[in-house]
């Protein structure tokens, strides 16, 4: 098998010839990775998904935009955590979206599938559902208020963002692209943002005409602890759930309840292992996943959210290595 087609295997629950590795490495220690491995600094994209045996490679230009305030740190960036936009219906008009229908709407994903459709790797495209659009854009009280008080309101603010979604979602997906990934951090490590009750009563039929929408495999990524409403959230349809963030949720636990629905895709921990762990720790950890989910397939391997500027290097490097000699099926690590 190529990488894209022991990707889409496991998303169809399949046994693949090896586990699937797909992660998202940033830069300051995606260069440090390539000096250790020998590689070319000026590398594309692709090149370093096959130096480090990853199977997929992606692009995040289509996620529907945050109405927020925002707070930018001492290095310049950026950070979603300051007030929502949108308080009421006199807000409204804020939410000014890119048309999808202008020309070279789609242009970056279409110089993507140009440059990479060859390359033997999974190509898959983020985009947001609108659960944490909105509850960014509205802000937690006004998002509660609403949901009490003003239930007409709330459900206009979804209802732009499924507008917006659809469009994508209608011209993303004959572009060639394997498989879509929604992103959408809908959890504390305490359990949900909001009471399943409004995941089940509100948000699910209100962003049902997006589901509908989607024609093709897709994966759904949220930190926290899901456990509460993951019932509800695998009857969305997905094909993988990535991560499973190992200190508040089990991700063996999650594939023998839901192996049968879901590819599980996670979930080496980025809280302490990747971090300050040791190399023999995270040897262990990679080992132990391979062989808690990985055998009988739908399983992907990956840290627990994506490989940080901040994890030890000695560490990632132990854990590429370790996906490389370990992940062929059948599972035997004796």
């Amino acid at each position: 098998m190529n990488s894209k087609e022991r990707v889409m295997a496991a998303l169809r629950l399949e046994e693949p010839d090896k586990i699937p590795f797909i992660d998202w490495v940033l830069p300051k220690i995606r260069s440090e990775i390539i000096v250790r491995k020998g590689g070319d600094p000026n590398m594309d994209q692709a090149q370093f998904a096959k130096l480090i045996g990853m199977d997929a490679i992606s692009m995040e230009a289509y996620c529907a935009p945050y109405f927020c305030e925002t707070i930018v740190d001492d290095n310049g960036v950026e950070h979603l955590q300051g007030a929502g936009l949108i308080k009421t219906e006199a807000d409204l008009d804020k939410m000014v979206f890119t048309d999808p229908k202008s020309p070279g709407f789609f242009d970056e994903a279409k110089r993507f599938i140009d440059k990479y459709g060859d390359s033997g790797l999974a190509l898959f495209a983020g985009f947001r559902t609108g659960m944490l659009n909105t509850l960014f854009s509205m802000g937690m009280m006004d998002f509660s208020m609403a949901l009490h008080r003003n239930r007409p309101f709330l459900d206009t603010v979804i209802e732009r963002f499924n507008e917006w979604n659809i469009q994508v979602l209608e011209g993303l997906q004959p572009l060639g692209f394997d498989f879509l990934m929604s992103y959408d951090d809908i959890a504390f490590n305490s359990g949900p943002m909001f009471n399943p009750k409004t995941l089940k009563e509100v948000f699910l039929p209100g962003i049902q005409p997006v589901l509908d929408t989607i024609k093709m495999p897709w994966a759904f990524h949220s930190d926290g602890n899901l456990a509460p409403v993951m019932d509800d959230l695998v009857g969305m349809g997905m094909n993988s759930i990535m991560s499973f963030q190992p200190d508040v949720m089990n991700i063996k636990e999650m594939k023998e309840a839901y192996g049968d629905r879901i590819c599980v895709w996670g979930n080496i921990d980025l809280h302490y292992t990747l971090t300050r762990g040791s190399v023999e720790e995270t040897i262990t950890e990679v080992k132990q996943r391979i062989e808690e989910c990985g055998p009988g397939g739908g399983f992907i391997i990956s840290s627990s959210n994506a490989i940080t500027d901040y994890c030890n290097v000695d560490n990632v490097m132990a854990m590429i290595d370790t996906i490389d000699t370990c992940r062929d099926y059948p599972i035997n690590l004796s």
